[in-house]
Parts: C-alpha cells; structure tokens; sequence
C-alpha cells in the first residue's frame, strides 16, 4: 500500500520592516510617538530660525551698503560729465538741511539725487536710492505720500541722504575723504523705522560702513519743523561720521 505524503506548504515569515498588524490592520504611530517627533522638529526649527533671521538681516544690510556705493559711484559720473556736484536744492549755500534727501522736489528734477535719475543713464534704477530696512511711508517706495512715477507738486524722497556744502565743488576741492552719504537721520522715528541702532554712510573715496547710534542720532535738539539753525546739528552729525563713531 502506497502511503500519499502530503506536502507542508509553509508560510511566508513576515520580513522584520514590515508592519505588524493588529485586527487585519497596519499599526500606526502613537500619540506618544508624534509628540516626540513633533518636539525634535520643534527644537531643529527654533535652532535654525535665528541664523536664518541674522542671514536675512546680514543680507539687507549688505544690500543697503552696495546701494549706497552706487549712488557714489553714480555722482562720481556725474562730476566726469559736470565738474561739479549736483545741487543740493535751489536755496543759496544749500539752504535747510532738510531737502538733502530729495528726488523730485515737485516740479522738476534739477536738484540732489534729481539729476542722477533724469538723465536715465547715471542711475538707471530709482530703487538703489531706497534702503531695504526703511519702512517710514515718507521715505519708502512708491507710497501714497512717496509717490513713484511722480506726481506735480508733490515731492519724492530718497530715503538716503547726501551731505550739503557740496553743490557746485568737485572732489579735488574735497579734504580728505569726508562721508557723503548715509541712511536718512533728520528724526528719530525715522532711525528706528530704519536700522534702528544706527546708519550706513558712504564716503567720498567709495567706502561704505556701519555707523552704530551712542545717542547722538535719536538724542538731539533737531527741530520740527526744520529751522536753519538745524544746520550746525546736521553738520556735526556729518563730522562724526567723518571719524567713523
């Protein structure tokens, strides 16, 4: 009598990465599980969000001193075709301090950073007269009170500005390498809507630097409305940056 062997069919063993099922179901993560995963995700993120945030304030500020390189570069070229600087206003020996950031006075183009855009070659981008930290709407582009293309009898601000005693002078006439121009300084508010503890400023041989406040800028007797005698505050201003403090 022959005897039938029957074959044992054996199961396939489950691979050790394969799901574990519980009820014909796979198995999840845990609450617990999450949380953890949650937690390492929120640590790796509070890490990395102040070096991002340093970058992106390193990367402005870098911006904002190119920027202003280029505004000297562009009056360099300027007083190549001109011999001279530009005017600073239509007032005699520069007049008030105040109109140092000026664009568009209103009416033409003929005075400051004017003549820099108007003749659509010395400075082709009106944007490089705008500092990336600036948010007063005064000094910011194209606002409703900064308006951009211009509008008749309104003024249009840079939110730099150049120092004055320049017009009519070429660089020879110049001693030493004074600052030319910098970050807007003429109110507090409008330091702090800026770079807050301090300026950039550019100097007449094309060198930009930080220029931190130790008071001077946000603790002064300026007044407002702008007064003449304002001048010799300014001017001080201008001679400090002149050393570098």
């Amino acid at each position: 009598m022959i005897k039938t062997v029957k074959k044992k069919t054996s199961r396939p063993k489950l691979l050790s990465n394969q799901f574990h099922s519980v009820g014909g179901r796979a198995r999840g993560f845990t609450l617990l599980e999450l949380l953890v995963v949650i937690g390492i995700l929120s640590l790796i993120m509070s890490i990395l969000l102040p070096s991002l945030k340093k970058a992106r304030i390193q990367a402005k500020n870098t911006q904002c001193l190119n920027r202003l390189r280029a505004i000297m570069v562009a009056n360099t070229m300027y007083i190549q075709d001109h011999g001279r600087f530009p005017a600073l206003n239509n007032m005699p020996d520069d007049g008030t301090w105040q109109y140092n950031y000026l664009i568009y006075d209103g009416r033409d183009f003929e005075s400051n950073f004017g003549p820099l855009i108007d003749d659509g070659r010395t400075l082709e981008n009106v944007k490089v007269l705008y500092c990336p930290f600036q948010t007063d709407p005064f000094h910011s582009f194209a606002t409703a009170e900064n308006p951009w293309p211009v509008v008749s009898l309104l003024d249009t601000r840079s939110s730099y500005g150049r120092r004055y005693h320049l017009s009519g002078k070429s660089i020879s006439q110049l001693k030493r390498t004074p600052a030319f121009a910098a970050d807007v300084f003429h109110l507090p508010k409008v330091i702090k809507s800026g770079h807050k503890t301090g300026v950039n400023a550019v100097y007449i041989d094309g060198h930009a630097s930080w220029i931190r406040d130790d008071g001077f800028l946000t603790d002064n007797e300026l007044t407002h409305p702008f007064e003449v005698e304002d001048n010799d505050i300014v001017e001080d201003i201008w001679d400090r940056f002149n050393e570098g403090r």
